[in-house]
C-alpha cells in the first residue's frame, strides 16, 4: 500500500517543453500608423494597434490597396524597413497558442492540433511547456530585425528551460523556421547548445530556398486569390518589395549557376544572371537587395540532435516557361514541376537529410499527408513529436 500512496503524491513528471517556430505568413503582425498622407482617400493616416496579418478582409478589394501600403517595405541604403508613418510589432511571442492559426478568423489551422496534443500530456501547462517564437517574416537575415529575433529567441529558450526545471528544450520548427533556426543555431556556441537544446524537429525546411519564389516576384505575389477578388499584380508588387522573399530564392549550390530557372523567347534565367531577370522585370533595385540576404544563410550541420520531416511525390515548381515574350512578366508563367512538397523542391528539402547531427529522416508521400502545410497537422508527425519530449522515451 505504501508505493501506491507515493505513486498519488509524487509529482507528475512533464514532457521535455517546445519552442514553435513557425514558417512565412504563419506569425500575427501588428501595425500602428501614423502617416502624413493615404495612399488612397479610404484608407486610414493613423491608428492604434491593429491586425496586419492576417485578417482575411483586408486582402479584398478595395482594402486590399490599404493593406499593401502599410505591408510593404522601403528599401534604402542597403537596408530595408518598415514604411514612414508605420510602425509594426508580433504579437504572441512566448505564449503557448499564438500560433494555432494563421488567421484572426481562425479560419486557417496552423500548430493548433500539435499544441493541444502537447498539453494533453501529463503535467504539461499552457506558457510554460509549449511556447511560440513568432517573427516578422518580412524581414530576413542579415536585418538589425533578425538579430534581435535570435536574442529573444536565445533568451526564450535559457527562460524555457529553467522554468521546466533546467528541461533541455525541444525546437520545432516549419517550413522557413527551418532556415531561420538553423542559421540562429550557427550563432551561438557549441556549449549552449549542449547545455539548452535537446533536440530540434524540422518540418518541410526550406534550407536551400524555393523555385516558387521566382515566380511569386515575377508575376504572381505570395497571396493566390483571384483576380476578381484580390488584385494578382498588387501582390505581385508587394512581393518585390520583402526581403524575406529575395532570402527564400533558390541558393547555389543547391542549385546550378546555370540551371534553368525561367524562360522567355529572348531569355533564359538563371542563378548566374538573376540580376538580369530583375532588371528586365522592372525592378531596378531587385539586384542590390538579392546581394543583401544572398549570403546570410546557414545551412552546415547544425550541431544538435535533428529530425527531418518533409513531403515527397507532389508535383512542386522547378522551372517557369513563357511562351509569348509579350506576357513576360504580368501573365503567369508555365510551370514545369518536379518533384517536392507542392512548395519546396525536393533538393532543398534534403538538405537536412546530410547532416551528421541527423537522426532520423521521415517523408510522406502524397499530398494528403506530405503537402508543405499539411506535414505538421499528419497525425503520424505529432505522435513522433510527442514521442520525442517524452520523459519515457529517453532513447530516442
Amino acid at each position: 500500500m505504501i508505493w501506491v500512496v507515493l505513486l498519488l503524491i509524487a509529482p507528475v513528471e512533464s514532457v521535455r517543453p517546445v519552442i514553435l517556430v513557425p514558417g512565412a505568413l504563419a506569425s500575427k503582425i501588428e501595425a500602428k500608423l501614423n502617416k502624413s498622407e493615404r495612399s488612397h482617400f479610404y484608407c486610414s493616416k493613423t491608428s492604434d494597434w491593429y491586425t496586419l496579418w492576417l485578417k482575411l478582409e483586408s486582402l479584398l478589394s478595395p482594402a486590399v490597396n490599404c493593406w499593401a501600403d502599410n505591408f510593404k517595405m522601403e528599401f534604402k541604403e542597403g537596408v530595408f524597413s518598415n514604411t514612414p508613418g508605420v510602425e509594426t510589432r508580433v504579437a504572441g511571442f512566448g505564449e503557448s497558442r499564438s500560433l494555432d492559426y494563421v488567421d484572426d478568423g481562425h479560419h486557417i489551422v496552423y500548430y493548433k492540433d500539435l499544441v493541444d496534443s502537447i498539453l494533453s500530456q501529463p503535467g504539461a501547462e499552457e506558457g510554460v511547456t509549449v511556447r511560440a517564437a513568432p517573427y516578422d517574416f518580412r524581414y530576413s537575415p542579415p536585418s538589425k530585425e533578425s538579430q534581435l529575433y535570435f536574442d529573444r529567441l536565445k533568451k526564450l529558450v535559457e527562460d524555457t528551460y529553467k522554468t521546466n526545471g533546467n528541461k533541455k528544450v525541444v525546437l520545432v520548427s516549419h517550413s522557413l523556421g527551418g532556415l531561420t533556426i538553423s542559421t540562429f543555431l550557427h550563432t551561438v556556441s557549441q556549449q549552449w547548445k549542449d547545455t539548452y537544446v535537446h533536440a530540434w524537429v524540422s518540418a518541410a525546411g526550406v534550407f536551400g530556398g524555393a523555385v516558387k519564389e521566382i515566380k511569386v516576384m515575377v508575376s504572381h505575389g505570395i497571396v493566390n486569390l483571384p483576380d476578381f477578388i484580390s488584385n494578382r499584380l498588387l501582390h505581385r508588387d508587394l512581393a518585390r518589395k520583402i526581403m524575406g522573399n529575395y532570402f527564400m530564392l533558390p541558393r547555389y549550390p543547391i542549385w546550378g549557376k546555370d540551371e534553368l530557372l525561367l524562360q522567355t523567347p529572348k531569355s533564359n534565367y538563371s542563378l548566374s544572371n538573376l540580376d538580369q531577370l530583375f532588371l528586365d522585370m522592372g525592378v531596378t533595385d531587385g539586384p542590390d537587395k538579392w546581394a543583401t540576404v544572398r549570403d546570410a544563410s546557414y545551412t552546415g550541420d547544425p550541431g544538435v540532435k535533428t529530425y527531418c520531416f518533409n513531403g515527397k511525390d507532389i508535383p512542386t515548381s522547378a522551372s517557369f516557361h513563357y511562351k509569348n515574350q509579350a506576357d513576360f512578366p504580368d501573365q503567369v508563367p508555365e510551370t514545369i514541376f518536379g518533384d517536392g512538397d507542392g512548395t519546396v523542391p525536393a533538393r532543398s528539402l534534403h538538405m537536412c537529410h546530410k547532416w551528421n547531427s541527423t537522426v532520423k529522416v521521415t517523408e510522406y508521400s502524397g499530398p494528403d499527408t506530405g503537402e508543405h502545410d499539411k506535414v505538421i497537422q499528419n497525425q503520424d508527425f505529432i505522435k513522433n513529436v510527442i514521442q520525442i519530449i517524452s520523459e519515457d522515451n529517453m532513447n530516442i
